[in-house]
């Protein structure tokens, strides 16, 4: 049996679903202190490719950006 897809409030505005978290690692070694640092970066983005968000320090930071790029396209189509 199939169901409707909810259009959820801060969905992509083109297909509805919540957005997923895509994370990236990297890592520098550091030979003056022979310390190894790894470096986390996140973005959130439409499951399908539709839009995404740059890419942050902090997934709070993303999340923030995905709401206000949410509310920018749902603004144009108001218009």
């Amino acid at each position: 049996m199939w169901f409707k897809r909810k259009y959820n409030e801060y969905g992509c505005p083109m297909c509805g679903r919540l957005p997923v978290i895509k994370a990236w690692q990297t890592e520098k070694y550091h030979e003056s202190r022979k310390v190894r640092t790894t470096l986390t970066v996140y973005r959130l983005q439409c499951p399908r490719g539709h839009i995404s968000t740059s890419w942050f320090s902090h997934a709070a930071l993303a999340s923030r950006q995905w709401k206000e790029l949410v509310d920018e396209y749902k603004g144009k189509d108001t218009k």
